[in-house]
């Protein structure tokens, strides 16, 4: 018997673990191991066909995390830049997207689907995330893990992602996907005012896929507006009680961002 869908509302405790994992994605492509929770376990690296490292899988006994990191090189920036729009070719009437970004995801799309239908039981939860560019790549797996896997159910938090797609896609996430939230700070001008600016002749949406839920903090550097690790700083100071428990139940799980204050 087919399972439905089941609603889940925004958590202040499951925004900081993520916000955290996508932080640790960043980390993954430079070192051999990170520091993941205790009860999780490092499963793949995401990997592209040219040897990049884009996040990773991690498993608990009760979940898969599915983590993307943003924007590292150069290429990365420039497949930005490559703002044309092609068709989504994994799932069916889902509308165009950007080309640049959704070239990155074509380079490693079939082992990572690969390997989450290889680690799928019917008692684990899929939750996926991503910073920047890494939200815009985990939208794209979203929806494909969505359809294209045996998780029917996908969680996705989002911080300050990109814009990805057009409104057909977006038409056809909101249709597969029920739980998303794209969590951005009001101060981010990354993904607040540059980049809608650069796409305002593009019927590009800047994908706010599910709730959007909206963080209020301003550093005197611009960017630390956007740093994945100033989101964790503000998300421990607006939610302390899940930030201590989370802090008892993973020591050293989280890192030091007294840099964002």
């Amino acid at each position: 018997m087919e399972k439905t869908k089941e609603l889940f509302v925004f958590d202040g405790e499951t925004a900081l673990f993520l916000a955290v994992m996508s932080y640790k994605a960043y980390i993954v492509h430079k070192l051999c191991a990170i520091e993941l929770p205790k009860h999780y376990e490092m499963k793949r690296e995401i990997v592209s066909d040219s040897g990049e490292t884009f996040g990773f899988i991690a498993e608990s006994e009760d979940s898969l995390v599915v983590a993307f990191r943003g924007t590292k090189t150069i290429d990365n920036v420039s497949s930005y830049l490559d703002v044309s729009q092609v068709p989504y070719i994994y799932v069916t009437d889902s509308g165009l997207t950007h080309r640049g970004i959704t070239k990155i995801y074509s380079t490693f799309r079939d082992a990572l689907l690969a390997d989450i239908n290889q680690l799928y039981t019917g008692d684990k939860q899929l939750l996926v995330t991503g910073h920047s560019l890494g939200g815009s790549l985990a939208a794209l797996f979203t929806l494909d893990a969505a359809v294209n896997t045996n998780f029917i159910n996908p969680i996705l938090y989002s911080f300050a992602s990109l814009p990805i797609a057009n409104e057909d896609f977006t038409k056809k996430f909101y249709e597969e996907v029920i739980n998303s939230i794209r969590v951005v700070n009001v101060h981010d001008a990354i993904s607040n005012c540059m980049t809608p600016l650069f796409f305002k002749n593009k019927p590009l949406l800047n994908l706010p896929i599910g709730q959007e839920y909206q963080l209020n903090f301003k550093n005197r550097k611009y960017i630390q507006n956007h740093r994945i690790l100033c989101y964790i700083h503000f998300l421990s100071k607006q939610y302390p009680t899940e930030y201590k428990r989370l802090c008892n139940k993973y020591p050293g799980f989280f890192p030091e961002s007294t840099i964002c204050e």
